[in-house]
């Protein structure tokens, strides 16, 4: 039986999926939230000797889409940066932060530092765990294959702290450079809606936009209460197209 599709109650956003021209995916959300579209026109406004409005002529019109992802998405972010997110299985160079003990006047680092690094300066915690007393190598330890051995006088119980860098194919990375921006692609957010008159009839929306321009501008807020990853776009038109398609929504009956 056909749903009358016209009105509708919108439950929520299921996906969100960002591709190229291709429709290779480039990203894909499933924690969309605030799903919100700003349109805005211009015109001229035509008037008489005596300045009368007379009528507007519509010139343009820009359509802006913004939303929250309720968690970070590094595939998202990579997409803000306009770069390619190096995925687990590439060595990537990764920073490690180490606190240790000394064990007989000695200590190895695991994971080893990147081969040819040369650790300068050790640091003694203090209680509270800030940084204390600088060591320094050559004068207070020496390191080689990657053991650092106390020369100077210590507390055996003490704990210290170094900071180095270590190669991993554990990790996922993101550059931002300033030379590469946000990138453009089809966005298409799949939505869950109802029947108006049937609230146990599902219906499935889609919002697609054929040219998403992701903003470079964005708030990334790192842990805390907000744990959410916003975004937004401008939707642009196939300049060569006869239509000028910015967006189109289109409502399914799920008991097609």
């Amino acid at each position: 039986m056909a749903h009358n599709l016209n009105n509708i109650i919108v439950d929520r956003v299921l996906r969100g999926v960002f591709a190229d021209k291709d429709d290779n995916v480039i990203f894909s959300l499933n924690q969309v939230q605030d799903l919100s579209m700003n349109q805005t026109s211009e015109s001229q406004e035509v008037t008489d000797a005596l300045g009368v409005s007379i009528m507007e002529l519509m010139r343009s019109k820009a359509l802006e889409v913004s939303a929250n992802n309720a968690i970070y998405d590094f595939g998202l972010l990579a997409a803000q940066y306009g770069t390619e997110k190096v995925e687990i299985g590439t060595t990537v160079v990764a920073p490690t932060m180490k606190t240790f003990t000394l064990t007989e006047g000695s200590y190895t680092l695991d994971p080893a530092p990147v081969e040819g690094t040369e650790i300068k300066t050790v640091y003694e915690l203090n209680g509270d765990s800030t940084l204390g007393t600088k060591y320094v190598v050559g004068t207070d330890f020496s390191y080689a294959d990657g053991k650092i051995t106390m020369t100077a006088d210590v507390d055996e119980n003490a704990e210290f702290f170094v900071m180095y860098e270590h190669e991993t194919d554990s990790a996922i990375e993101i550059v931002n450079s300033s030379n590469q921006f946000a990138k453009m692609g089809k966005m298409t957010f799949e939505i869950l809606a109802y029947d108006v008159c049937d609230p146990e009839t599902k219906l499935f929306g889609y919002l697609i936009l054929p040219r998403f321009q992701l903003s470079n501008d964005f708030d990334w807020s790192i842990g805390g209460d907000n744990q959410q990853h916003a975004f937004s776009g401008k939707a642009h038109v196939d300049y060569c197209a006869k239509d000028k398609e910015m967006c189109r929504i289109v409502i399914v009956d799920d008991e097609e």
